[in-house]
């Protein structure tokens, strides 16, 4: 896992611990190896989490510099003492399988590594997440170092001497594992994939989330709706350009006290002024407001103090904030490029748009704010529906069925 919490950024790392927690409260023995992630590079090993991989978001850590000796160097040397803690881990926790859930930022030599101890190895797919280890894997510059250069004297020389001894400790050579990185919500193409991308079958699971504390949140609302929530990472994958230019157009017709949140960290100074840009030419721009993420006991609260929870994504596996948002009892307008939105009944259970389309989310939002009958009648059903089917249990058993099936297909002896 390339972060756990407490030190995470996001809602999958929470997904892994929540799985984690489940796992271990059935018995079954879990060890954790993740970054160093917010720790500044120091290392950590305690009750069953090893934080040991270097972390690097941009990736820079993970490909070589250049093909001088100085730079050969330093990467080996991360990559041997990365490549010592599996070993050390896998040595004395002496597991029955490795799960993969999520390795950006983190050494591309990982998962190969994992591949050698002959263990069943399998792996939580998510858009990008793997694609690094597969067809893209095949193009870093760590796999073509060998190919580079002079291929005469010396260099020749060098390079066979480096290669015949580093391949009996480190993976060089690109193998194609497991699933190509599709996205989550592509299941007919994952499900189209033959060896060597994957030993068994994919199954679809879907994304869970610690729903119980959300359901005592009252639907009904003593006015109209008109206080709008975003939440999430203020990045172009969750598009909240889209949603704030369609606030913005609402505010022009006779809808002119809506209020929008947009909660969440900014992802780069760039997008943030895009965004800024945006807020600052609305009719009124103190309504868009951009608010400091939320502790997580504090969730409650801030579902409660809004009316409408919209998911505008371009991207994105479930996400958890749109079952959180459901079970605390706002309807629920989310685009057709969620995980979410294939197993939800359109204008039932939540209103769902084409991604980036301002015109469609701007007509969903308009029925919302003025139809308030209809629109607790959506929000009761969807939270039926959170309840009913995004729990983590639910979740935990089609993993836990999903692992040992296919540990006893890989290895029916066992």
């Amino acid at each position: 896992m390339n972060m756990y919490p407490p030190y995470s950024d996001g809602g999958y790392p929470l997904l892994c611990e929540e799985t984690v927690e489940e796992l271990k409260c059935r018995n079954h023995d879990v060890l954790v190896l993740t970054s160093t992630f917010q720790l500044q590079g120091q290392t950590s090993i305690n009750n069953g989490i090893w934080r040991i991989f270097d972390y690097c978001p941009d990736n820079l850590n993970n490909e070589l510099k250049s093909t001088s000796l100085t730079d050969l160097y330093k990467w080996y040397r991360r990559e041997w003492q990365e490549q010592s803690f599996i070993k050390s881990a896998i040595t004395q926790f002496k597991p029955d399988c490795c799960f993969v859930w999520a390795t950006k930022g983190m050494s591309y030599s990982i998962a190969p590594r994992l591949f050698s101890f002959g263990l069943p190895v399998f792996a939580y797919v998510c858009g990008y997440w793997l694609t690094d280890h597969n067809n893209l894997g095949a193009n870093r510059r760590q796999y073509q170092f060998w190919n580079w250069g002079k291929q005469t004297g010396l260099s020749k020389y060098l390079k066979n001497f480096l290669q015949d001894h580093l391949s009996k400790y480190l993976p060089l050579k690109h193998q194609k594992i497991i699933f190509d990185g599709l996205a989550f919500n592509d299941f007919e193409t994952i499900s189209g994939l033959h060896e060597p991308a994957c030993k068994i079958q994919p199954q679809q699971i879907y994304d869970s989330a610690p729903l119980e504390r959300f359901k005592n949140i009252p639907i009904e609302r003593p006015s109209s709706r008109q206080r709008i929530l975003f939440i999430g990472r203020l990045h172009p994958s969750k598009d909240p350009i889209t949603l704030i230019q369609a606030c913005k157009s609402i505010q022009l017709s006779h809808i002119s006290d809506i209020s929008l949140s947009l909660v969440g960290w900014p992802h780069d100074d760039d997008y943030l002024s895009k965004i800024n840009h945006e807020i600052a030419t609305s009719n009124d721009p103190s309504k868009l407001q951009i608010l400091q993420p939320v502790a997580f006991n504090d969730m409650p609260a801030l579902y409660a103090s809004h009316d409408i929870i919209v998911v505008p994504s371009e991207v994105d596996p479930l996400p958890r904030v749109a079952a959180e948002g459901m079970a605390a009892g706002l309807p629920l307008i989310v685009s057709n490029a969620t995980g979410i939105s294939k197993c939800l009944k359109d204008h039932e259970e939540a209103l769902i748009f084409p991604a980036h389309d301002v015109a469609t989310l701007i007509k969903h939002l308009t029925f919302l704010l003025t139809r308030e009958h209809e629109a607790q009648l959506m929000a009761k059903a969807g939270r039926k529906k959170a309840l009913d089917y995004f729990s983590t249990q639910r979740m935990v058993d089609e993993i836990e069925q999903f692992l040992m099936q296919g540990m006893l297909k890989m290895h029916p002896k066992s």
